[in-house]
């Protein structure tokens, strides 16, 4: 039997032909390096997504360009062990080093900045005087000693004070929320390396929430990184000014971030809608939402938070995720805005912009906490027995994800 002949074509060259480009611009990391250094991460992954070749060099560039344990080496001599630390205690590294990981950059003046819960302030002290020989820096209002300032005893049984006439502190630190500033620092072969802590009066992304302006609304938590408004800062390098109770006089911020690349944006024109603007004006949002660059991290080896005692739930994620807010017209510029859930039955404070959800935790707390407060007052319950309701919120904000109502009130027309 004759073989049967076969037609010889030529169409497939031009299809060989690419992929030989594309191997010899994706098949070699000191290549596709050069490349993927130059584009933003909204562009890293559109490129990712043309081809199986172009989409394992952007997931090997991705891994060692966002290494988080050789960012944070710069400061802290066992990244893995502080991981652990901000898993226990909900510490959130925000401002300019945030930026930096997340937009692969560096600031040579810059310091790391550390948002930290209400209780967690000494332990998250103590760790780095003691672990990695940061040593306090007082300023000229504060003792020598920073444990004359910070007490190792907290006490979240008490009936929280949900005001917000916090407009003396701002005075001081220029963002709602902060407690205290606290200032270590340590030599290194690196030179002077400085940290600051920030003692939260609520919760870190309450304060992190009122920075100055968009650019810098980014944090890194134990298990991620997240960019609340990844396209404004990476893809535009827009920023947007946030009006708070002390408006924004301090020229030097704005400086410094335009001599970062960032253009400074004083407010959103009118007529603007959340379809058509990086910054998503006038739009429920949740942290991890749609809008959200939500970068997770490596958590190999990091220890999670254990059962905070036998009579709590055990909640091992960070309470970051549990946070909601509407960046919205305020007075004279854009604000973000926000109902805070503060009750002594939850460990942690959370904001949220959703009525059913905030009514129905509301009326939790009062049951709750009075059952609670009867039993300790009765000597049948110990303090540190104290039952904590965190992860039975997080469940009441699954479930209410999808019942919304927003307090908020927008012109409809």
């Amino acid at each position: 039997m004759s073989p049967i002949p076969t037609k010889h074509t030529s169409q497939r060259l031009p299809r060989l032909a690419f992929e030989c480009a594309v191997g010899e611009l994706f098949g070699r990391a000191p290549i596709y390096d050069a490349i993927f250094s130059c584009v933003s991460p909204h562009t890293l992954v559109r490129i990712g997504r043309s081809c199986r070749i172009a989409y394992a060099a952007s997931k090997d560039f991705s891994h060692r360009a966002y290494n988080i344990h050789r960012h944070l080496s710069r400061y802290l001599s066992e990244p893995l062990n502080f991981r652990s630390l901000q898993a226990r205690t909900g510490t959130l590294i925000a401002g300019s080093n945030a930026l930096q990981f997340l937009d692969r950059t560096f600031y040579p003046e810059s310091d790391m900045d550390l948002y930290v819960h209400p209780g967690h302030v000494r332990e998250v002290l103590d760790y780095l005087v003691e672990r990695e020989g940061y040593k306090f820096k007082p300023d000229s209002t504060q003792p020598r000693d920073y444990r004359e300032i910070v007490s190792d005893e907290w006490d979240g049984t008490q009936i929280r004070d949900e005001s917000l006439d916090d407009d003396e502190l701002l005075l001081y630190y220029q963002i709602r929320g902060v407690e205290s500033v606290l200032s270590i620092e340590k030599r290194s072969p690196d030179g002077l390396l400085k940290i600051q802590l920030i003692a939260c009066k609520t919760s870190p992304f309450d304060a992190i929430i009122n920075f100055h302006s968009t650019c810098v609304m980014n944090f890194i938590a134990f298990d991620a990184a997240y960019s609340l408004y990844p396209v404004g800062t990476f893809e535009k390098r827009e920023t947007l000014s946030v009006w708070r109770a002390r408006p924004l006089h301090d020229l030097t911020v704005v400086i410094k971030y335009g001599q970062r690349g960032f253009a400074w944006i004083s407010t959103v024109p009118a007529g603007t809608s959340s379809q058509n603007s990086p910054f998503y004006p006038f739009t429920d949002r949740t942290v991890g939402d749609c809008y959200t660059w939500k970068l997770p991290l490596d958590t190999r080896g990091v220890a999670l938070r254990s059962q905070m005692n036998p009579s709590s739930s055990v909640f091992q994620c960070d309470p970051v995720i549990y946070n909601g807010w509407a960046l919205e017209r305020v007075q004279h510029g854009m604000g973000t805005v926000y109902k805070t859930i503060q009750s002594s039955v939850f460990r942690y404070n959370y904001t949220t912009t959703n009525y059913k959800l905030n009514f129905k935790l509301w009326l939790f707390a009062i049951e709750q906490g009075f059952l609670s407060r009867i039993l300790l007052e009765r000597n049948l319950l110990e303090k540190e027995s104290w039952p904590w309701f965190d992860a039975e919120l997080a469940s009441y904000w699954e479930t209410f994800k999808h019942d919304f109502l927003s307090f908020i009130r927008r012109d409809s027309t």
